[in-house]
């Protein structure tokens, strides 16, 4: 739950230009010319009794502002409070919108302080996913007065479906929950910043908002930061385990019925619903295919989580960042403190687009945390709107992210895709990183077609009826054997088992042969044969699907699936 409002009355403001702390043992004032105990830091009471400007990070035991005064934190400039912020009535503590409050401890503040918080650049008519970081009697109306009085949502869980909130100037923001809620009437038609400003007592300590749960279809919450300063997504997921499935879902929805609404994150990385192209011209949200460090969500900023029960969803202030940013959910090259992300994966952002800017996005990562199911927290679903969508499956689930086991060059991933229109359409890398860098090519194989395409070399067009296909496409590694590529049919391999053991026989000499099982880990690898015929020793793989990669001696690598008998 949240902490109490505070009134005035429990606060006791020290005298100007006392050296004497109420938190600490020393104090220092600003009285508009000079501070009387030197510079302020983290084991001194800050106490401001005139006007001033913060332009840098700030540290305090603790913060009061009084007598009247005007504080302005501008820029990047971060306020770090070790204890409480108290802000006497008729005095005024503003934070711009790159700006934030991080407190270590859960000390009861007081007083209104102004947030001023950036959306990404959106267009008219777009909704905004928006969290309180203040507790107090600020309305969703007061917040948005120019926004439509119907156009303020909560999201039902029950239905799968956002709400309108019947009287908006009636219902003041609840602590750790989402509000949709649609531009002001004199938002701009062209991409712009929605710049949003709450006002009331800055949240800290544990704050907790319990889930609706009625089965797994029906899981959804809208939710959001509480806090005057970014969270990491990573402690956020880690802390909340047992209580909700391991993927974030940020509304990003820019009026297009082409993409869809939300983009999608988990511990191994971000799955973008928008093109580079529109981030570079309309500044979406930057670099959507790089989360190389610990992901944030922002101070303001809401989102959607999948219940696992009605247990309480908790935050706390270990969760709070060191981050200054103007925006919503940034990428590391924003994040100036920061933990390394524990999650060690080399990575793959696959697009498609069609020429009516439909878009979707699918990330693939290989590290040694995923495994071929379900890795809760790695792997992140989709939701599967709008007009193109783009997954991955495994275990029996479509996914916007999934993790698999260190890579293998043996590997295939089966992909889903979805038009609610035909036409022609387009494969082609949104970004690429780890062993990827290093050389190693990604091909799409389209069923349909008989074609591999390496994506390295150039976009892969195709045509589709409208529907849904998961037996059309799949990404892999090598070229293997197939009616589109009668040279390495020309190489007359032959492979069969038995007696535990795998016989080769090919056409060309075979430089090496390595053995895979399903879960990518290598059962067998010899190197240096020089001969058209090879057999293995014993494999301890029995009657089991192994992949079995074979380099000729002119260095191309064939791929087969053998069952060992």
């Amino acid at each position: 739950m949240l902490l109490p409002f505070a009134g005035f009355s429990q606060v006791e403001f020290p005298s100007p230009g006392c050296n004497t702390g109420i938190f600490c043992n020393t104090s220092t004032t600003w009285n508009g010319t000079e501070w009387s105990n030197g510079e302020p830091a983290e084991d001194k009471d800050v106490i401001f009794a005139a006007d001033f400007t913060v332009g840098s990070t700030l540290s305090a035991c603790s913060v009061f502002v009084q007598n009247g005064a005007l504080v302005n934190f501008t820029g990047s400039a971060n306020a770090v409070v070790m204890h409480s912020v108290n802000v006497q009535e008729g005095s005024a503590l503003i934070f711009d919108s790159g700006c934030n409050l991080i407190q270590a401890e859960s000390v009861q503040n007081s007083g209104n302080v102004t947030f001023k918080r950036n959306s990404s650049k959106i267009r008219k008519d777009d909704f905004t996913l928006w969290s309180s970081p203040v507790s107090g009697p600020q309305t969703l109306l007061e917040f948005s007065p120019e926004t439509l009085i119907n156009r303020f949502y909560t999201y039902n869980t029950v239905d799968n479906i956002y709400n309108t909130i019947s009287d908006p100037s009636a219902t003041t923001f609840t602590g750790a929950k989402g509000y949709l809620i649609r531009t002001p009437e004199s938002h701009p038609e062209e991409p712009a910043f929605w710049e949003g400003e709450f006002t009331g007592v800055p949240n800290t300590g544990n704050v907790t908002i319990a889930m609706a749960y009625v089965n797994e279809n029906k899981a959804y919450n809208a939710v959001g930061n509480p806090y005057p300063s970014p969270i990491s997504i990573t402690k956020f997921l880690e802390a909340n385990t047992s209580v909700i499935e391991g993927t974030i879902w940020l509304w990003r929805k820019t009026n297009d019925a082409g993409k869809s609404s939300y983009a999608t994150v988990t511990k191994l990385g971000y799955q973008s619903n928008t093109s580079a192209a529109d981030v570079i011209e309309n500044d979406v949200i930057a670099d959507p295919f790089s989360v190389d460090e610990e992901g944030i969500i922002n101070t303001g900023q809401g989102f959607i989580v999948k219940a696992k029960n009605t247990n309480n969803l908790v935050f706390d202030n270990a969760m709070r960042m060191e981050v200054s940013s103007s925006l919503f959910f940034r990428t590391n090259q924003y994040i100036t403190t920061s933990e390394p992300t524990t999650v060690e994966a080399s990575r793959i952002w696959l697009n498609v687009a069609n020429t009516s800017e439909g878009f979707a996005q699918t990330l693939i990562g290989y590290t040694e945390e995923g495994t071929l199911e379900y890795d809760n927290g790695l792997d992140g679903e989709s939701i599967l709107d709008g007009g193109v969508v783009l997954y991955s499956i495994a275990d029996n689930k479509k996914l916007a992210i999934q993790a698999r086991p260190a890579f293998t060059d043996a590997d295939e991933v089966q992909l889903g895709f979805k038009t609610q229109s035909a036409g022609t359409f387009e494969f082609s890398l949104g970004g690429f990183d780890g062993l990827f860098e290093e050389g190693q090519n990604i091909y799409i194989e389209d069923n349909v077609t008989g074609s591999i395409h390496n994506l390295k070399d150039g976009n892969y067009s195709f045509t589709s009826e409208a529907g849904i296909f998961e037996d059309r496409f799949k990404v892999i590694f090598s070229e293997t054997l197939g009616t589109d590529n009668p040279a390495i049919n020309e190489a007359g391999l032959a492979l069969y088992s038995g007696n535990r053991q795998l016989n080769i026989k090919s056409g060309e000499i075979i430089e090496s042969v390595v053995i895979y099982d399903l879960h990518g880990r290598i059962v067998f690898n010899e190197k240096n044969i020089n001969r058209s015929e090879f057999t293995s020793g014993p494999l301890t793989t029995t009657n089991q699907m192994v992949v079995v990669n074979i380099t000729l001696a002119n260095n191309r690598v064939i791929s087969k699936k053998v069952i060992i008998n």
